[in-house]
C-alpha cells in the first residue's frame, strides 16, 4: 500500500499512535519524524521523508497548531504538492472549537471531537478512500504514459520510414531529370554542329535555306526546351527532397526531446513538439507551367522565314 507521513505535536502522541496503528493494520506504511536517526540533518532528512510519502496527514489540535515543527512540516508538504501533483495532504481536525488557519480551510479530510472508536474508524476510512483514489489516478496516468510511449515510438518510426523512402525517391527523380536535361543540351549542341555542317559549301536556294533553318530551329528548340523543362523538374524534385530533410530533422528533434524529458512529457508537450514537423509550404511543382517548356518555335520559324524571304526579294531587285 501507500507510504503515509503523520505530522503531529509531541503532546498529541496518543492520537498519533492510535492513527498510526489503525493505518498500519489496513496495510499502509507509516513514517514520521520519530524514524529519523539521532545526529542526522533533521531539515534535510525531513524533506526526504516528506518527499517519499504518498500522503501527508496532519493531526490538527490546539497543541499542533501552536507547534513550530508541525507548521514547518505542513508548509514543506504543501510546497511539494504544489510542485508535484501526485501526492495528498490530508489534515484531520481533532477537538472542538479549533480555529483552522485560512490556508487549510478547504483541505481537511475529517473533523472529529476525538479518536474514540467510531471517530477513528471514520477518519481512517476517509484517509484510505483518498489514498485509493490517488493510486487509481496514478495507475491510469501510468497506463496513459505507457500507451503514449508505445504510440509515439510507433508514430516516429513509421514517419521516419515514410520520409526516408520519399526522400530517396525524390532525389532519384531529381537526378534523373538533371541527367535528361544534360543529355538534351548535348544533343542540341550535336544537332547544331550537324546543321551547320550540312549547309557549309553548298549552293542553296532561298527555299532550301528557309527549310534548313526551320528544321534546325524546331529540332534545337525542342531539345533546348526539353533541357530547360528537365532542369526545372529536377530542381523541383530536389527542393521537395530538401523539405523532406527538414521534416526528418524536425522529427529527430522531437525524438530527442522525448528521450531527454520522457518522464515529464505530457500529451500537450508531444503535440507542441510534433505539430509543426509537416512543413506547410507550397509545393515546388505548383508554379511549373507551359512557360517552362514552350520554346516559341513557330514564332521563331515564321520570323526567320519572313526575314529570308525579304532578303531574297531584295537580292532579286538588285540584280
Amino acid at each position: 500500500m501507500s507510504k503515509v507521513f503523520i505530522s503531529h505535536s509531541h503532546k498529541d502522541k496518543g492520537l498519533h499512535e492510535a492513527l498510526r496503528d489503525a493505518l498500519i493494520e489496513i496495510g499502509h506504511d507509516v513514517i514520521g519524524v520519530d524514524s529519523l536517526s539521532v545526529g542526522s540533518n533533521i531539515s534535510k532528512d525531513l524533506n526526504k521523508l516528506l518527499h517519499s510519502a504518498d500522503a501527508v496527514i496532519a493531526i490538527l489540535t490546539e497543541e499542533s497548531l501552536n507547534s513550530r515543527h508541525v507548521i514547518n512540516e505542513i508548509t514543506v508538504a504543501l510546497a511539494q504538492i504544489d510542485a508535484v501533483d501526485n501526492k495528498l495532504f490530508l489534515p484531520v481536525v481533532v477537538g472542538e472549537n479549533i480555529e483552522i488557519p485560512d490556508y487549510l480551510l478547504d483541505r481537511f479530510v475529517e473533523m472529529v471531537p476525538n479518536f474514540m472508536d467510531r471517530y477513528l474508524s471514520k477518519v481512517v476510512s476517509s484517509i484510505h478512500r483518498a489514498i485509493v483514489t490517488l493510486e487509481e489516478k496514478r495507475r491510469v496516468k501510468t497506463e496513459q504514459a505507457e500507451k503514449l510511449e508505445t504510440s509515439k515510438t510507433e508514430f516516429i518510426r513509421e514517419a521516419e520510414e515514410r520520409l526516408n523512402a520519399k526522400e530517396a525517391s525524390l532525389k532519384l527523380s531529381a537526378n534523373f531529370w538533371y541527367g535528361f536535361g544534360y543529355a538534351a543540351l548535348i544533343l542540341g549542341v550535336v544537332a547544331t554542329f550537324y546543321i551547320i555542317k550540312e549547309g557549309i559549301g553548298k549552293e542553296m536556294s532561298t527555299a532550301a535555306i528557309v527549310f534548313l533553318s526551320i528544321k534546325g530551329i524546331i529540332g534545337i528548340g525542342l531539345l533546348v526546351a526539353s533541357s530547360k523543362y528537365a532542369f526545372t523538374l529536377g530542381k523541383s524534385y530536389m527542393n521537395e527532397s530538401l523539405k523532406n530533410s527538414d521534416r526528418l530533422h524536425a522529427i529527430s528533434f522531437g525524438k530527442f526531446y522525448l528521450q531527454a524529458y520522457g518522464d515529464v512529457v505530457t500529451p500537450d508537450d508531444v503535440k507542441e513538439v510534433f505539430q509543426h514537423w509537416n512543413i506547410s509550404q507550397d509545393s515546388s511543382f505548383k508554379y511549373i507551367g507551359t512557360k517552362n517548356f514552350d520554346p516559341r518555335i513557330l514564332e521563331s520559324a515564321i520570323e526567320i522565314a519572313s526575314a529570308l524571304t525579304k532578303s531574297d526579294k531584295s537580292s532579286k531587285k538588285n540584280t
